[in-house]
C-alpha cells in the first residue's frame, strides 16, 4: 500500500476537491510538471529540500508533494518571519532550496540552479554550499522545535513514525472525503503535518487561508469548516462570538481538536457552548491532543464531555493514540520511573518501539536503532496520574518560582485563575523586579464595578503567596510564530509601557491600590453614595483594612525602596503599611513628601569593606564541592563526619566532611529547605515540602519511618529525649509533638492562622519558643502542648530566634520590619529593642562578651550589612555597636566560627569572616550564586554551606 502521499494513492481521489476548489487531478498535473523540472536540474534523489514558506497556499501544498515524490522530506522554514532560520538549513542537512524570493540566493551560502512554475507563481532552486546531508535517511520531515520543551533540535521524522498519527486520528474522527480540513497550524509547527496528511490519506478537502485569515478567519470560511485542529490560544483569536458560531448547531463543524497548549478550563468551554435547554443533535467533539515535536506529532487523545474532568486538575490527557505508544513518569527527585498504574505526580515522558524521530543532538546514529528497542522522549511536562489511571498536566517542570518563602507554580495558578474566572489568564514573573503580574483577556474596557469584583474575587480565593503586584487587562495575546502564548512578548510589552511612565514611589502606590486593591486615589464626597460605599472608595482605611496583607506590605515596601535607595525611609514606610492605625492617606501625604536623596556613586569595591593595610587577611580555599542538581537554600548539618543538606532536587546527600565523598543519598518527594537534625548514630530526620518528615540511616541511604504533618516543613525540628516536635505550613495545626520510640501523635497545636518559617527553640527542658509568619510568638509545654503565653509582633516573623545565657534567660526575636525585640521568658513581654535600617529575616545568633554583664547579638539584614548590637544585662538597654557592608542582603544567619571571627553570607555569593574584635574584614570567598543557606563549621577551620548554583561548598580558612 503506497504511502497517502505518493501519486498512485491520489489518483484514488482524481475528482475529490483537494483544496480551495482545486481537485485533486489538477495537483497531480502540477506534481508531475515539478518532478520534471527536478530531473533537468540533476537534482539528487534520498536528500532534504527546505521550503520558504511564508504563507500557506495552493502552490506550497504542491511543491511539499512534489518533494515527498521525488523521494525526497520537506523542511519548512519561513525566512520572513525568522532570518536565523539560515543557521538551522546549516544544521537541518537539507540539500536544497526553494523560495519564491530570489534575493535569498544572493547570499554565499547558496548557488543558485534555476527556477520553475508551480500555478503561475515562480520559484527558484538552489543548493546550500555547507549543508551536512542527511543523504539517504528514510526521512518523510524535518522539522525545528519551538523550545517550549527545552533547547530548540532540529528533528528528523520517518513516515513510519507520523502515520500511526494519521491512520489512528481518521479513524477516531471518521473523516471521508466530505470533510473540509481548515489548514490552520503554520508550516513549522508539526500540526501542519497532520492536518495535511489527514486530508490527502482520505481524499478530504483543505481550506488554505493566509496567515491573517488563520488567526481571525471570516464567517464564510468558519462556516465551511468540518475539522478544526489548533492551539487554544489560537481559537481564542477568532473572538467569542466566532467560537460560539462553530458550536452553533447549525454549524458544520464536526470535530475541534485542541492542543500544543494547556487544554481550556471546563468552564471556558462551556462559555463558548450554545446556550439551550434541547440538547443539540450532532454536537460538535471536543479532543484534547497532547505529544511533543520530539515524538511527531500526537501521543494522546481524551474526546471531553461535559461530565468528564477533575474539578482540580482539569481535563485529562487520555490515553495513547495508537497501540504503540507507551507512556512513563519519571520522578523529580532521582529521574527514576515510578511504578505504572501508580497515583503518582513527576515529569512525563513518551517512547515507543516504532515511532522513532531521528534527533541528531542526542541520537548519534538514525541506522544504529533496532525495531524492539524503545526510546523514550522527555517532555518537560509535570503531570499527575490519578488513582484510576488518568493523567492530568499541572505546568511545566521549570515553571515554579519562590515567592515570599513559599514555592508558586505559574500554571497551576493559571488553572485556579481559569476555574474561578471562565476565562483565560496569564500568569507572569518579572524575575528583574520580583514581581507577579496576572493579564487577564478582555475584548472590551473593563469598568470599574468589574474590576472591583476581580479584585474581590482574588483577594477571598487567593492565598497571600498567590496575590498578584499587578493585574493586566489585555486586547489581545501576543502568539508565537507556532500559535502559543508568546510570554516573552507579552511581559516586554508589558515592561516596555512601564517605561514610558516617570515612576515615583506614589504612583507605584497608586497602581497597586487601584489595580490589586481596587481602591481609587481620590476622596469620594458623592452624598448618594451609601457610607459603606464611599468608605469603601476614600483613603481613610489603613492598607490592611483595604485588603492588604503582610506579604502585600513587605513587596511593596521592596518595590518602592528600590526608589528610595534610603533604607530608613523604606522601613518607617512598611511599619505603615502594617500599622491599623495609619490610613492610605497618612502614607500617600508621606510618599508625597518624599524627596529622593542623590544618588551617590560606589563602584563594587567600595560596596565592599574598605580593609586596613595592616589587617592579616585569613585565606579561603575551596576544599570540595557537590553538586546537588537544584538550589541548595537548606543549611548543612554536622555530625561526627558526615555533613548532611538537602535540595530543590528532592535529595538529600551525606558526604564525608574531609574529602567530599558521597556517603548516602535519599530521594523524597519534593523539595527539601529544612536543615537536617541528627537523632542518634545512624538516624536523622528531615522535614519536606511535602509535608512529611522522614526519618533516614544517614549512613546506609534509607527510609526508616515518615511522618504527615499536612504541610510545608521548612522550621528545623526540635529531637528530645521522648519527642520528635515539628513546625510546618499545614493550615489545621502547625505544630505537631510525637513520640521517638513509636511515633505515635502526642499533642497537636494551631499558633495563629499561618505558617511556621523561623525554626524553634527550645528553652528548657519543658519549653520551646515557636514564631510564625502572623508576627505570633508563644511559648509551649514541651509534654502537654498547652502554651504558657502568647505574644504578637506587627510584621511577619522569618528569623530564627535565640535565648540569652543570662540568670533571667531573655528572648530575642527580630521581626521582617527590621525590628529586633528583647523579650522576658516569663511572660513575653518586651524588654527593649533595637530597630534595623532594613528588613529583617536572618536568625539571631547570640555570644556572651568577656564581661557577664554584656551579651552581642548578630544578624543579617536586607539592607546589605551584618550588626552587631549589645545587651547590657544589668540594665536591660539594647544597643548598636557596629555594623559592616557587604555587597548584597544578608539572609543567612552569621555563625561565630573560629579564632574569634563570624562567619556571614550575602546573596550575592560572599562567604566573609569578620574579626569580631575589630569589626574588620578577616577574609572573603566569592561563590557564584546566591547564597540563602545558613553555614556551618566544622574543627575550628571548615565552613559548609548550600548555594543556588546547585552546590554545598566545603571551604578551609587558615
Amino acid at each position: 500500500m503506497d504511502p497517502c502521499y505518493k501519486l498512485n494513492h491520489l489518483k484514488l481521489f482524481s475528482d475529490n476537491i483537494f483544496a480551495n476548489g482545486i481537485k485533486y487531478t489538477t495537483i497531480i498535473g502540477e506534481i508531475e510538471k515539478c518532478l520534471k523540472s527536478f530531473q533537468e536540474y540533476g537534482l539528487k534523489t534520498a536528500v532534504g529540500f527546505a521550503i520558504d514558506m511564508s504563507e500557506h497556499n495552493v502552490e506550497t501544498c504542491t511543491l511539499i508533494l512534489c518533494i515527498l515524490n521525488f523521494d525526497c522530506h520537506f523542511f519548512c522554514v519561513d525566512f520572513k518571519y525568522n532570518k536565523d532560520d539560515t543557521l538551522l538549513l546549516q544544521s537541518s542537512g537539507v540539500e536544497y532550496m526553494i523560495s519564491d524570493d530570489p534575493q535569498i540566493f544572493n547570499q554565499a551560502l547558496w548557488k543558485l540552479y534555476g527556477s520553475f512554475i508551480v500555478f503561475e507563481t515562480t520559484y527558484f532552486v538552489g543548493k546550500i554550499k555547507t549543508a551536512q546531508t542527511t543523504e539517504h535517511l528514510e526521512i518523510c520531515y524535518t522539522i525545528s522545535t519551538s523550545g517550549s520543551t527545552g533547547t530548540p533540535k532540529i528533528v528528523h521524522v520517518p513516515f513510519s513514525c507520523i502515520y500511526p498519527n494519521i491512520k489512528a486520528l481518521c479513524s477516531i474522527l471518521e473523516i471521508t472525503q466530505h470533510d473540509k480540513i481548515l489548514l490552520v497550524s503554520p508550516p513549522t509547527f508539526d500540526p501542519f503535518v497532520v492536518e495535511f496528511f489527514m486530508a490527502i490519506e482520505k481524499g478530504a478537502s483543505l481550506i488554505v487561508v493566509n496567515r491573517t485569515s488563520r488567526l481571525t478567519p471570516s464567517a464564510n470560511v468558519l462556516r465551511k469548516i468540518t475539522i478544526l485542529q489548533t492551539t487554544p490560544s489560537v481559537l481564542r483569536s477568532f473572538g467569542t462570538r466566532n467560537i460560539r458560531d462553530l458550536f452553533h448547531p447549525k454549524s458544520s463543524l464536526r470535530c475541534l481538536l485542541l492542543g500544543g497548549e494547556e487544554f481550556p478550563s471546563m468552564q471556558e468551554i462551556q462559555l463558548w457552548l450554545p446556550r439551550q435547554v434541547a440538547p443539540t443533535p450532532k454536537p460538535v467533539r471536543i479532543f484534547n491532543i497532547y505529544g511533543i515535536t520530539e515524538y511527531s506529532c500526537w501521543a494522546t487523545i481524551n474526546e471531553c464531555t461535559h461530565l468528564f474532568g477533575n474539578g482540580n486538575l482539569g481535563i485529562a490527557l487520555g490515553k495513547p493514540l495508537d497501540n504503540v505508544t507507551k507512556l512513563q513518569i519519571n520522578a523529580i527527585d532521582d529521574d527514576m520511573p515510578l511504578p505504572e498504574g501508580s497515583a503518582c505526580k513527576g515529569e512525563l515522558l513518551i517512547g515507543s518501539f516504532v515511532r522513532h524521530c531521528y534527533i541528531p543532538q542526542f541520537d548519534k546514529n538514525m541506522h544504529a536503532w533496532r525495531d524492539n528497542e524503545i526510546i523514550f522522549r522527555r517532555t518537560g511536562d509535570l503531570v499527575e496520574r490519578d488513582a484510576e489511571g488518568n493523567l492530568y498536566y499541572i505546568g511545566r517542570v521549570n515553571n515554579c518560582i519562590k515567592r515570599l518563602g513559599k514555592r508558586l507554580c505559574l500554571d497551576s495558578l493559571e488553572n485556579k485563575l481559569g476555574r474561578l474566572f471562565k476565562q483565560k489568564a496569564i500568569c507572569i514573573w518579572h524575575n528583574t523586579s520580583k514581581q507577579l503580574l496576572i493579564c487577564f483577556v478582555s475584548e472590551k474596557q473593563e469598568d470599574a464595578h468589574a474590576k472591583q469584583n476581580l479584585q474581590s474575587v482574588l483577594k477571598n480565593e487567593l492565598c497571600d503567596y498567590e496575590q498578584p503586584d499587578q493585574i493586566k487587562f489585555i486586547n489581545e495575546i501576543p502568539l508565537s510564530k507556532h500559535g502559543k502564548i508568546d510570554r516573552h512578548q507579552l511581559l516586554k510589552n508589558i515592561v516596555e509601557a512601564k517605561e514610558k511612565i516617570s515612576e515615583t514611589p506614589l504612583t507605584i502606590l497608586k497602581s497597586f491600590l487601584d489595580n490589586v486593591l481596587g481602591i481609587k486615589m481620590a476622596n469620594i464626597t458623592n452624598k448618594t453614595e451609601s457610607p459603606k460605599k464611599r468608605l469603601k472608595n476614600n483613603l481613610e482605611l489603613s492598607f490592611t483594612a483595604a485588603g492588604g496583607t503582610s506579604f502585600h506590605a513587605l513587596s511593596l515596601s521592596m518595590q518602592i525602596g528600590e526608589i528610595m535607595q534610603d533604607s530608613d525611609t523604606q522601613r518607617q514606610l512598611l511599619e505603615m503599611l502594617l500599622s491599623s492605625e495609619t490610613t492610605l492617606q497618612n502614607i500617600t501625604h508621606f510618599l508625597k513628601n518624599y524627596s529622593r536623596p542623590r544618588p551617590i556613586a560606589k563602584s563594587l569595591a567600595e560596596a565592599m569593606l574598605r580593609i586596613p593595610s595592616n589587617i592579616n587577611m585569613l585565606d579561603i580555599k575551596m576544599l570540595w564541592r557537590a553538586d546537588l542538581r537544584r538550589c541548595v537554600d537548606a543549611s548543612p548539618s554536622i555530625h561526627d563526619n558526615v555533613v548532611s543538606v538537602g535540595s530543590h532536587s528532592h535529595i538529600v546527600l551525606s558526604f564525608n566532611t574531609k574529602t567530599g565523598e558521597e556517603v548516602s543519598r535519599v530521594n523524597l518527594s519534593d523539595r527539601i529547605e529544612c536543615p537536617v537534625v541528627f537523632i542518634s548514630r545512624d538516624l536523622a530526620t528531615v522535614g519536606c515540602y511535602d509535608g512529611i518528615l522522614y526519618g533516614f540511616d544517614f549512613r546506609r541511604g534509607k527510609i526508616s519511618w515518615q511522618l504527615n504533618v499536612h504541610g510545608m516543613i521548612k522550621a528545623k525540628p526540635i529531637v528530645t529525649k521522648e519527642l520528635i516536635i515539628v513546625a510546618s505550613y499545614a493550615e489545621e495545626f502547625n505544630i505537631h509533638a510525637f513520640e521517638l520510640k513509636t511515633l505515635s501523635s502526642v499533642w497537636q497545636f494551631k499558633l495563629g492562622n499561618k505558617g511556621i518559617f523561623s525554626s524553634p527553640l527550645q528553652i528548657s527542658d519543658d519549653l520551646i519558643l515557636f514564631c510564625n509568619l502572623d508576627g505570633y510568638y508563644a511559648l509551649i509545654e514541651i509534654t502537654s502542648g498547652f502554651p504558657k503565653w502568647i505574644k504578637q509582633l506587627e510584621s511577619p516573623i522569618f528569623s530564627t530566634p535565640a535565648q540569652l545565657e543570662t540568670v533571667s534567660k531573655e528572648l530575642i526575636l527580630a521581626e521582617v520590619k527590621g525590628r529586633v525585640v528583647v523579650c522576658s521568658s516569663e511572660n513575653g513581654d518586651e524588654i527593649a529593642y533595637f530597630q534595623a535600617d532594613g528588613n529583617i529575616f536572618s536568625g539571631i545568633t547570640v555570644q556572651q562578651a568577656n564581661s557577664n554583664e554584656n551579651v552581642q547579638l548578630f544578624f543579617g539584614c536586607h539592607d546589605k550589612n551584618v550588626y552587631c548590637l549589645n545587651y547590657k544585662t544589668t540594665t536591660k538597654h539594647l544597643s548598636f555597636l557596629w555594623k559592616i557592608g557587604l555587597n548584597a542582603a544578608v539572609y543567612s544567619t552569621p555563625i561565630v566560627g573560629f579564632e574569634g571571627t563570624l562567619v556571614a553570607c550575602s546573596t550575592k555569593g560572599s562567604v566573609v569572616l569578620i574579626d569580631l574584635r575589630t569589626s574588620q574584614l578577616k577574609g572573603i570567598y566569592s561563590i557564584n550564586g546566591e547564597i540563602f543557606s545558613t553555614p556551618c563549621i566544622s574543627d575550628n577551620k571548615y565552613i559548609y554551606v548550600g548555594s543556588r548554583d546547585n552546590f554545598l561548598y566545603a571551604l578551609e580558612a587558615h
